[in-house]
């Protein structure tokens, strides 16, 4: 937790109490999620396995990978968590697909490991590495109770988060050849950035869909705002669609956007360059 001048001491005891039971060695297990076996290490990574496990949480983002992703293809994973997703990823590729995942987190990329040897994924390949525009060394500051808000981006208060500095590497530099036919990108506000750094891909790559988070308090957090991040996209001869009903998005749509998600609240949008298989009813 992030300590100094002005923190209140209670506020900091409290912190510290949240903290300890959030990593109390009795959430350490193994939960069975889509026929998957996941590995939990803390309160808060417990709570989000089983709130996957009876479709609380996932549900549609699941649904929606599934129609994307077929056998056979390359995907890029950016912010993996501890790879829930990643093993999804891996089974809809197949033995001839490749994943290649990216998790900064020290504590978490090890569990995107884990996750795929005790699931039998031979084609994982993990980096413990943050994507950004280009490569340096930046702070990630993750939350005590809640890990899937971990982010690069400064902003969000100091009240139960920690910071640890991590690498960052832009996709163009670490992987100039290669050719994914799906990005997924959850990384909390910081996706501008991660697209910063593919930009040679994307030309390259007329086919590659670009799954994604679409969070505008994120956004600006990260001193981006959404209006860029569509456009980042529209210029460039993207479609968006939202993930879910695959229904694409007019100017008008996307202007709307920002309104109907405001807050903490987000939707997983699709850009793409192509016609995108319709879900069935």
């Amino acid at each position: 937790m992030e300590r100094g001048a002005g923190v209140n001491p209670v506020i900091e005891t409290c912190g510290r109490i949240v903290e300890g039971f959030n990593r109390l060695p009795l959430w350490r297990s193994d939960c069975d999620v889509w026929g998957q076996r996941m590995r939990a290490e803390t309160f808060d990574r417990w709570l989000y396995l089983r709130l996957h496990k009876v479709g609380l949480m996932g549900r549609a983002e699941r649904a929606a990978i599934a129609r994307l992703v077929r056998p056979g293809m390359t995907v890029v994973e950016v912010g993996s968590n501890l790879g829930l997703y990643t093993v999804l990823l891996s089974r809809l590729v197949g033995p001839e697909g490749r994943v290649v995942a990216f998790e900064p987190d020290p504590t978490l990329a090890p569990l995107v490991v884990r996750s795929g040897a005790a699931n039998d994924c031979g084609n994982i390949a993990v980096r413990a590495q943050a994507l950004g525009r280009e490569r340096g060394r930046q702070m990630l500051h993750t939350l005590a109770i809640n890990s899937g808000d971990n982010h690069l981006s400064a902003g969000g208060g100091r009240w139960l988060r920690r910071s640890v500095e991590v690498e960052v590497v832009a996709l163009d530099e670490v992987a100039p050849q290669l050719v994914p036919d799906l990005v997924k990108i959850d990384v909390q506000g910081w996706e501008l950035e991660v697209l910063r750094g593919m930009e040679r891909l994307i030309e390259r790559c007329p086919r590659v869909t670009v799954y994604f988070e679409y969070w505008p308090t994120g956004l600006r957090r990260a001193g981006d705002s959404p209006e860029a991040l569509a456009a980042f996209f529209t210029e460039r001869g993207f479609t968006i669609f939202e993930a879910d009903t695959l229904k694409p998005l007019d100017g008008r749509g996307l202007a709307e956007l920002p309104g109907r998600v405001a807050g903490l609240k987000y939707v997983e949008l699709v850009a793409c360059r192509q016609t995108l298989p319709q879900p069935t009813r």
